[in-house]
């Protein structure tokens, strides 16, 4: 009888050396094929070194920079709990329109301040958002509203600032599943139905003698379509790639909607003061932030163009920390850069920030220990708001920095859930506050520097 250990042999030998030279060649061979991402057959057995970074500029010593970063404003993305711009100076308001908005609010003015808040899973449910706008919201002019709510959301469950309970049959395109993904909204959701229902409850409200607007938020259609708003039917058109058509103005924190519009793509609907701060809580859990980049620019510059928003909040991170091991991300830069430089090409009207990542951790050996790699993430998002020309908030430093979701998870309070990556509804009121406080600083930076110039 032959004896096959020789052959095992070999197969193993030769089956080892092929996956060690894949490895060798994976960035070549990623080209062709996308699948192959960053292998390392002994990744499992040993620790990768954290890349080097040149602690004079603040950057991967290997980085090949399309503009020349300045270590001395470039260094400012470390600073904890304030809103940096990098090309101006210390004293200066970063987000002028914005501040100027809330300044004619706090005058007296009657303006809307609309404020886009896109993210993943760690802002889904309102959380962090409900927290900024409540406060926002008190500090100018006291009016208050929820802001844009989707027609349907897995979260709808757990979220507290709204009540929305939807009935009937709803396709739901995506961002995953939506063939007509150019003209999605910033939700990255849309939606068809006849006859579905929708009924939505504003808790944010404090003064029931406030006036309440109800919108529709929708896409483009040929035809006209019907809507039922609490009992009175409204004949729509939607003529443009974006549309609001209001369905009720009144002091109800109610509405009850029936959608007789299949043709009509559907956003959601936005329960919104007559004037004040409108916060929209945009989140889609799983993603990177790439799947912006999907969106037709015709579409984004209607939204521009009928003064949407002023200010687009980009939060985004703890999902490419999904291997323990990562501490390269320079394919994040690639893959965002050309998303936010077409979000601002198409929304000129609109001011950004880019947000880091939140701490998270794995374990490592035989304890949890922030991610290796998230200092290195945070630099690239960094970099990506500074080539770009737009702010910058260290989430991660602002929270405390390495080890901190770690202490969350184990402090009495419960702050962070035991998947170490999500806040508890008291840690992301916490985070809320930290933003809250740096728009406030922001604000104070704006009004002094107007006071000069008086």
């Amino acid at each position: 009888m032959e004896n096959h250990n020789h052959k095992v042999l070999h197969f193993t030998v030769i089956s080892f050396l092929f996956l060690f030279l894949l490895s060798c060649f994976s960035d070549y061979v990623s080209q062709y094929w996308k699948q192959v991402l960053n292998i390392d057959i002994l990744s499992d057995i040993r620790r990768q070194p954290e890349k080097q970074y040149n602690l004079k500029e603040n950057k991967p010593a290997d980085a090949q920079d399309a503009a020349d970063i300045d270590s001395v404003d470039f260094g400012q993305y470390q600073i904890p709990g304030v809103i940096v711009n990098f090309r101006t100076d210390t004293s200066s308001a970063v987000l002028p329109r914005t501040m100027y908005k809330l300044n004619a609010l706090m005058r007296g003015e009657k303006v809307k301040l609309r404020i886009a808040w896109l993210g993943d899973s760690l802002i889904e449910g309102d959380l962090i958002t409900q927290t900024v706008r409540d406060l926002l919201q008190d500090d100018f002019c006291g009016n208050r509203g929820v802001g844009f709510v989707p027609i349907k959301s897995i979260t709808a469950g757990f979220r507290t600032s709204v009540t929305a309970v939807t009935n009937g049959a709803w396709k739901d395109d995506n961002f995953r599943n939506g063939k007509n993904k150019e003209l999605q909204f910033l939700s990255g959701h849309t939606f068809y139905s006849r006859g579905g229902h929708l009924l939505l409850k504003d808790n944010t409200i404090k003064d029931t003698t406030q006036i309440l607007e109800k919108w529709l938020v929708c896409g483009p259609a040929s035809k006209e379509g019907a809507v039922v708003v609490n009992g009175e039917r409204l004949t729509i058109s939607t003529p443009n790639l974006f549309n609001r058509i209001l369905l009720e103005k009144s002091m109800a924190t109610k509405v009850r909607v029936s959608l007789q519009c299949d043709g009509i793509p559907l956003y959601g609907v936005s329960i919104e003061p007559e004037y004040g701060v409108i916060i929209d809580n945009l989140s889609f859990r799983g993603i990177s932030g790439f799947e912006l980049g999907r969106i037709d620019g015709s579409f984004l510059e209607d939204i521009s163009s009928r003064g949407q928003y002023d200010l687009i909040v980009l939060q985004y991170g703890v999902n490419l920390m999904f291997r323990s091991r990562d501490t390269n991300y320079d394919y994040y830069y690639k893959g965002m850069d050309p998303v936010i430089k077409k979000m601002k090409q198409y929304m000129p009207n609109a001011e950004f920030m880019v947000v880091s990542s939140s701490d998270r951790a794995f374990r490592y050996g035989s304890k949890w220990s922030s991610a290796i790699g998230i200092d290195s993430l945070v630099a690239i998002q960094a970099k990506l708001a500074f080539e770009n020309g737009i702010p910058f908030f260290n989430l991660y430093q602002t929270m405390g920095g390495s080890g901190t979701i770690v202490s969350w998870v184990e402090n009495p309070e419960r702050l962070a859930a035991k998947d170490y990556i999500h806040m508890s509804p008291r840690g992301a009121e916490i985070l809320g506050r930290f933003f809250y406080n740096a728009f406030k600083n922001d604000y104070t930076k704006f009004v002094c520097r107007e006071n000069s110039y008086q």
